[in-house]
C-alpha cells in the first residue's frame, strides 16, 4: 500500500446528493489512482472525451470499497452488487471528466434449465500444471494449462506466430481481440487473447478461472478429469469448505500455518497455475508475527513471473499447514522478499499442494472445497533432492 503525502484533502459523500448534482473532485494530472478494498491499486488515465470513462471492479458480490486518490483530492465509496456510482473528476479547473465506478454483471448458471455438465479431461503434468486440450478458432489444437490465479485466454507470443485467426490466416498481434475457444464441449466466444512472454512448458498458454464464472468446476485427479456443472452436486462430508476472498483478478482463502509451535492464520492466493506448494510474502508473515527467522532454510533460487521477472526466493521449510481438519507438515516454501507478484499482500498456494487434494471450486456461492487424495503424502520435489 503506497503512503500519501498529508496535503491529499479526503472527503466523504453520502449518497442523499440529488440526480442533477453529481459529487465532484479536482485533480491537477490525469494520472490517477484507483484502489480497490483498501490494498489493490490501480493506474488509471482520465479521459475527459469518455462519457462515462467507467472503471470495472472486481467481481462483486456483497460490497467493494472503491476510492480514486489525485493529486489533491479523494473520493471513497462502497459500491454495491449491480450498482455503477458516477461522479466528476475536474481536471486541471477546465475539463469535466465524467467518471463511473461499475459493478461486473454477476454470473449464475444454477438456474439454467435443463442443467449441464461438461467433462474436461486433463493431464497433471510432471510440473504440476493441469493441461488440456483446446482448440482455437475451430482450426487449432492447442494445449492449454488452467491457471486458477488468472482470468481471461493467454497464449505465448511464440504460440500466437503459429496460430489462425478465424478467417484462417496467421494469428497476428493486430488481431487477438476476437476469438473462439473450444476445450471438450464447451465454447468461449469472442474472446481477447492476452500475449504472454512464458507459461508451463507443457503448453501454449492458459486460460483463467473467468472461464467458470457461474459454475461450479470440480478438479480430480485421481481421475484426471475436471467435471463443470451448471447445479451444484451433492458434496462429501470429507470436504473442507472455505470462503473465496475475490480480489479482483484473483480469489484466496485463509488458512493456518504453523511455526515455532505457534499457528498464525493468513491469506493464501489459489494459484493452479504455480508450480511450487508454497510460496509466501515475507512482509506480510512478519506482519502477522511470524518468526521467519527462525524457519529452517532450504536452498536460495531465482523463479519467474509470466512476464519472464526474476524473482529470488529462499526456500525454507514450513513445518505444518491446517487446511481445515486436514494437515499437511513440512513443505518446501519460498520466502519472496521481492515484489508482490499478485499486486497486493498475499501468499501462494501452488499446484504441487494443490494436487494432493480434489477440488471443487463453487463460483456460484463463491466457496472453495478441499480434500485429501491419492497424492495426498507424496514427496515433495525438494525435500526427495539430495
Amino acid at each position: 500500500m503506497k503512503t500519501y503525502l498529508s496535503f491529499i484533502l479526503i472527503r466523504s459523500f453520502h449518497l442523499s446528493f440529488s440526480q442533477n448534482q453529481l459529487p465532484l473532485i479536482r485533480s491537477k494530472t490525469s494520472q490517477v489512482k484507483i484502489i480497490e478494498n483498501k490494498e489493490l491499486i490501480t493506474e488509471w488515465n482520465l479521459v475527459p472525451s469518455a462519457k462515462p470513462d467507467t472503471y470495472v471492479t472486481g467481481k462483486n458480490v456483497r460490497s467493494r470499497n472503491i476510492k480514486i486518490v489525485t493529486d489533491i483530492d479523494s473520493l471513497e465509496i462502497d459500491l454495491k452488487p449491480k450498482q455503477h456510482f458516477d461522479f466528476i473528476v475536474l481536471l486541471n479547473e477546465k475539463d469535466s471528466c465524467l467518471t463511473r465506478f461499475t459493478s461486473p454483471e454477476i454470473k449464475n448458471f444454477a438456474n439454467l434449465k435443463p442443467s449441464k455438465t461438461n467433462i474436461i479431461p486433463f493431464v497433471l503434468t510432471p510440473d504440476n500444471n493441469i493441461q488440456t486440450q483446446a482448440i482455437l478458432n475451430k482450426k487449432d489444437s492447442i494445449k492449454l494449462l488452467f491457471d486458477s490465479g488468472a482470468t481471461g485466454f493467454y497464449l505465448k507470443k511464440t504460440a500466437i506466430k503459429e496460430l489462425l485467426n478465424p478467417e484462417g490466416k496467421k494469428l497476428t498481434m493486430k488481431d487477438i481481440s476476437d476469438n473462439h475457444f473450444q476445450i471438450s464441449d464447451i465454447e468461449w466466444e469472442h474472446q481477447q487473447i492476452y500475449p504472454l512472454e512464458t507459461t508451463g512448458d507443457c503448453c501454449g498458454g492458459m486460460y483463467g478461472w473467468e472461464a467458470f464464472d457461474g459454475k461450479i468446476v470440480e478438479i480430480n485427479y485421481d481421475t484426471n478429469l475436471m467435471t463443470v456443472h451448471t447445479k451444484i452436486p451433492k458434496i462429501s462430508k470429507d470436504y473442507e469448505k472455505f470462503e473465496m476472498e475475490i480480489m479482483k483478478e484473483h480469489f484466496c482463502i485463509d488458512l493456518e500455518i504453523e511455526a515455532d509451535k505457534k499457528r498464525y492464520k493468513t491469506r493464501f492466493l489459489f494459484d493452479t497455475g504455480f508450480q511450487r506448494a508454497l510460496m509466501m510474502d515475507n512482509a506480510l508473515l512478519k506482519k502477522i508475527g511470524v518468526p521467519v527467522e527462525k524457519l529452517a532454510s532450504l536452498k536460495k533460487t531465482v523463479m519467474y513471473n509470466s512476464k519472464n521477472q526474476e524473482i529470488p526466493v529462499n526456500t525454507v521449510n514450513t513445518e505444518k499447514l491446517i487446511i481445515g481438519k486436514y494437515m499437511l507438515e513440512n513443505i518446501p516454501t519460498q520466502i519472496n522478499n521481492y515484489n508482490r507478484p499478485a499486486g497486493f499482500a498475499t501468499n501462494f498456494l501452488g499446484g504441487e499442494l494443490l494436487k494432493r487434494f480434489n477440488i471443487i471450486l463453487d463460483f456460484q456461492e463463491n466457496v472453495v472445497y478441499l480434500k485429501p487424495n491419492h497424492l495426498f503424502y507424496e514427496p515433495y520435489a525438494e525435500n526427495s533432492k539430495s
